[in-house]
């Protein structure tokens, strides 16, 4: 159910973000009892700016979850049109992995999403493995 709430409400900036963040989807605040604003978190934001941008989602598999950002790397980045491709490949290797938009949620809405690249990250101890499986869907062009 959505959560409503008076714009004397957003005195209270703490609460309010901390609402946001909690619910993970935009809230509606009212003026004299008529809608007027909505109100989200960065992070729900770009969620959605994505989704209707058609842009494959920024938290990709576990590999965000399981390791710390020390053991991440860089492996390519490449168009969102390879960069599913690429994701299919990984997934089904078994590669953990997360990706990044170069141009962030509302850039890629603005600009569009095919001016979008996207940068995958695989831990340390699959990189080699993701580089060679990179090499061998791309060729010589692993680091667009």
């Amino acid at each position: 159910m959505p959560q409503i709430r008076p714009i004397t409400d957003l005195r209270n900036t703490n609460e309010i973000s901390e609402l946001c963040h909690a619910r993970q989807e935009p809230i509606f605040i009212t003026k004299n009892g008529y809608g007027d604003l909505v109100i989200m978190s960065m992070d729900t934001y770009e969620s959605l700016a994505e989704k209707s941008a058609g842009l494959p989602r920024q938290t990709a598999s576990p590999g965000e979850r399981e390791f710390p950002p020390e053991e991440l790397c860089f492996l390519t980045e490449k168009d969102p049109m390879w960069g599913g491709t690429l994701a299919e490949a990984l997934k089904r290797n078994g590669i953990p992995f997360f990706t990044r938009s170069t141009l962030g949620a509302g850039m890629a809405l603005k600009a569009g999403p095919l001016l979008d690249t996207l940068r995958f990250y695989v831990p340390r101890s699959r990189l080699e493995a993701a580089q060679a499986l990179v090499e061998e869907l791309f060729g010589g062009e692993a680091a667009q």
